[in-house]
């Protein structure tokens, strides 16, 4: 498989050591993680966090909401990871593995 194929399907992450203190600020917690790949560029590659926990600072009419009645909601992010700070890669070839008939995506979770 090129990796250029990975684009939409749910990928298996070995992130290197070098990077393990910098994840929690992506709110991923394991150097090893299942994510939905987004895109392929030479940077790196492109992953969904479907549910990243964004503070929410300014209301629908752009204006400040004050720190006191800011909250916290789930939001889509995509993340780039560098090439340098992936170790391997694993995509699995079965048909059932990528018929996913809701609409959110069981990755992103911390490989157990």
């Amino acid at each position: 498989m090129q990796v250029e194929n990975l684009k939409g399907k749910l990928v298996l992450f070995k992130l290197s050591e070098d990077i393990r203190q910098d994840l929690s600020l992506f709110q991923i917690y394991k150097d090893e993680l299942w994510a939905l790949v987004t895109g392929i560029d030479t940077e790196g590659i492109w992953i969904e966090n479907p549910a990243y926990e964004l503070g929410v600072w300014w209301d629908e009419k752009g204006e400040l909401i004050p720190h006191n009645k800011q909250v916290k909601e789930k939001v889509k992010a995509n993340i780039l990871i560098s090439w340098r700070y992936i170790k391997i890669l694993m995509s699995v070839e079965d048909d059932r593995f990528h018929k996913v008939k809701i609409e959110r995506l069981p990755g992103f979770h911390a490989y157990k």
